[in-house]
């Protein structure tokens, strides 16, 4: 590998790139070399804010300029069925924003290009990098609240205009087949990512899905429930929602046998029948329990994966599983089967798990 690592970045229209775009600086033997976007301003943009940087119009101009390491893809969902690929069969490595795609068939297309030419592919589920998310992952599966039996988890932010976003993004964002859906393509895969993570593969969901935004298209939800079966029979339920008013008062919360693990913004909070936890601090519990506590500094931005992914492109290490491109594609399958009973009124049964 080489000592600097020559990156592009194909998509400028997410408001979450600039941010990705400034951690991958931030790394040490990384530059920042090509960009394509189609359009003109945010490739000026581009050239303002990066020293040196050659702009493209499209994906194949800038996968075909030669000596990248690597690719950043922050484009629209659907286009990254593309775009990935492309990149792969070049052998260039791919860090891309999440989900997969904006369809199963489209991020079945990205697995297959990964298998048929190999390489490396990292879809960043941002939260995977969150404080203690490893580490109390471990904790779950190794039996500390003895077997999930019901998971929760909760996703929202103040909605595309209280948040402000760009009109690029918003365009995308709210176009069913660039993006895939709405709120729950767009936050549901947080939460549905730890469930899988932690718990196991998803085997069948029920989904509901509202609009209160009427500025929003037809097709485009941004208030979600949803009701999942595990494999291992344990249940869970997701809620997103594009307009959530004050901070989530709850992340995630796992119940189990032998006790509750609780996220919130802050902290996590555990009641185990263990009388011990090492690194934790005591908080009070129920007579025949033990309560344990970490405060956490919430993230507040992508220098954790950024560095995350440079470091495995230097080692060669795998990657966990939970920014794998087989996780990736249990998510998307779960998503869709989301959308189908939504417009079926049905459960449905997910895709196996990879």
């Amino acid at each position: 590998m080489a000592d600097v690592l020559r990156f592009g970045v194909v998509g400028l229209s997410s408001d979450h790139v600039w941010h990705l775009l400034d951690a991958l600086r931030r790394q040490d033997g990384v530059e920042v070399v090509a960009v394509a976007e189609p359009s003109p301003a945010l490739r000026e943009r581009a050239a303002t804010e990066i020293p040196g940087v050659t702009g493209h119009e499209s994906a194949g101009q800038l996968l075909d300029c030669g000596s990248l390491d690597a690719v950043l893809v922050c484009c629209d969902n659907a286009a990254k069925a593309v775009v990935v690929p492309a990149a792969l069969a070049r052998g260039i490595a791919v860090y891309q924003d999440k989900p997969l795609a904006a369809t199963v068939a489209q991020a079945s297309a990205i697995a297959k290009a990964l298998a048929e030419h190999g390489g490396t592919l990292m879809c960043a589920w941002h939260t995977v990098f969150d404080p203690l998310y490893d580490e109390v992952g471990e904790l779950v599966r190794g039996g500390l609240i003895g077997d999930v039996r019901f998971a929760r988890g909760l996703a929202g932010h103040a909605g595309l205009t209280g948040l402000g976003v760009s009109g690029d993004f918003r365009a995308w964002l709210t176009d069913p087949e660039r993006g895939g859906g709405g709120s729950f393509v767009d936050q549901a895969g947080y939460v549905l990512t730890a469930f899988a993570d932690y718990v196991g593969p998803v085997r069948r969901i029920s989904g509901f899905g509202g609009r209160i935004d009427p500025g929003l298209p037809a097709r485009i939800e941004d208030n979600t429930a949803a009701i999942v079966e595990f494999e291992s029979g344990a249940l869970g339920s997701v809620d997103t929602r594009w307009g959530q008013i004050g901070p989530l008062p709850l992340r995630y919360a796992f119940h189990g046998g032998k006790g509750t693990v609780s996220c919130f913004y802050d902290r996590w909070e555990i009641v185990t029948e263990a009388a011990r936890l090492d690194g934790w601090d005591p908080m009070p519990a129920p007579p025949g329990l033990h309560g344990f506590r970490r405060a956490v500094q919430p993230r507040s931005g992508y220098d954790d994966e950024a560095r995350y992914f440079v470091e495995h492109l230097r080692s060669g290490e795998p990657m966990k599983r939970a920014v794998s491109v087989e996780s990736a594609l249990h998510v998307q399958s779960m998503i869709a089967a989301y959308y189908a009973s939504v417009e079926q009124g049905t459960a449905q049964l997910v895709d196996p798990a990879p």
